[in-house]
């Protein structure tokens, strides 16, 4: 494919195709074969151009992450918008486990990015991760008396056991030992962790 010249697309463009590239490739190839390189070739751009636009790999990263949070979190509020379930948190919680087997290089890509540690996280991008959490916190606070401190704190809790979960089971170690599939566990988890709470009271 021939280099285009950077006056056939605007910023926003660019921006845009170098972002739904980056994402194919993860796809396709996964993370830690994906580099900027092929992502500026597939849509015939050179890097020095996608560097010009997202000013380094690590926010090049970022954006293509940011973009899967937004699927993800859409994916999340419409399973909760929909759910029949009597706990909301085990809908959540399933839609989690789902996700990250579905998408699961792109998931994947989310937490095996390191950016240097000179490069702090945008305040933007922690507000797409913070936006899980803050749904979490939401169905939590009539389990805590309202305590936004204990809520946002249990949010985090649940995130880390469910997360770790997920880990486990797509690496076939809950296979191995024989631990039940990963809804059984995470349910179990919640029901169990949320049990606490309320004899915590």
């Amino acid at each position: 494919m021939p280099m285009a010249r950077r006056a056939d697309h605007t910023r926003e463009e660019l921006t845009e195709l170098a972002v739904k590239a980056g994402l194919e490739l993860i796809k396709k190839e996964g993370f830690s074969n994906f580099s900027a390189r092929k992502a500026a070739t597939r849509i015939g751009y050179t890097i020095g151009t996608l560097y010009n636009v997202f000013g380094s790999y690590d926010d090049f990263i970022l954006h293509i992450n940011a973009r899967t949070l937004d699927n993800w979190f859409t994916a999340m509020q419409s399973a909760l918008e929909k759910s029949t379930k009597k706990s909301k948190i085990h809908t959540l919680a399933q839609t989690y486990i789902d996700y990250s087997r579905t998408h699961y290089q792109q998931w994947v890509a989310l937490f095996e990015h390191h950016a240097d540690k000179n490069h702090p996280v945008p305040d933007w991008y922690k507000a797409k991760m913070n936006r899980f959490f803050v749904m979490t916190e939401k169905l939590l606070l009539p389990v805590v008396n309202n305590n936004r401190r204990k809520a946002k704190r249990s949010a985090r809790i649940l995130w880390a056991g469910i997360h770790g979960i997920c880990i486990l089971s797509l690496s076939g170690k809950l296979d191995l030992v024989e631990a039940g599939s990963p809804e059984v566990l995470a349910f179990s988890f919640i029901d169990n962790y949320i049990t606490g709470i309320i004899h915590r009271k």
